[in-house]
């Protein structure tokens, strides 16, 4: 069912300059498609400048978002997997590198649930983590997932 969600939403890049890039170069293919609007990028960096570092979820994963009404047009998710990895925040401790980032958009507080629910039995699944993680090619990740 992730991918059918993701569709040909998922990217792979070998660097980013940091973060912000992350999110941005992430969220680019939901920009693109007209699922969000560029406000809804924009107000996921604004929310890691005023929050911390909540969006990574688990080693070497982070989940971007933000409210609905931050230019969300459509129940969306993206994929960015970063081969060299980057770090949010201030630690720089190498097990800390995130390496996939999963964009999520939804439309209302609600309807979500079900890709939320879906995309946390990858997320708490370590080995398909670290596989995904591994992963050098978009069909390497949409076969894993």
């Amino acid at each position: 069912m992730l991918k059918e969600i993701l569709g040909n939403r998922i990217n792979v890049v070998e660097n980013v300059k940091d973060w912000e890039d992350a999110i941005r170069t992430a969220a680019k293919p939901l920009v693109d498609d007209l699922s969000v609007k560029e406000s809804y990028l924009d107000a996921m960096i604004n929310n890691v400048k005023k929050y911390g570092t909540y969006i990574v979820v688990a080693s070497k994963v982070a989940m971007p978002h933000s409210r609905p009404e931050d230019g969300v047009n459509k129940n969306c998710l993206a994929l960015l997997k970063i081969n060299e990895g980057v770090f949010f925040g201030d630690d720089t401790d190498e097990e800390d590198r995130v390496h996939l980032v999963f964009v999520l958009g939804t439309t209302d507080n609600d309807s979500h649930i079900n890709t939320l629910t879906q995309l946390m039995e990858v997320i708490d699944d370590e080995e398909k983590i670290d596989r995904l993680s591994e992963a050098k090619t978009v069909s390497e990740i949409t076969e894993l997932l």
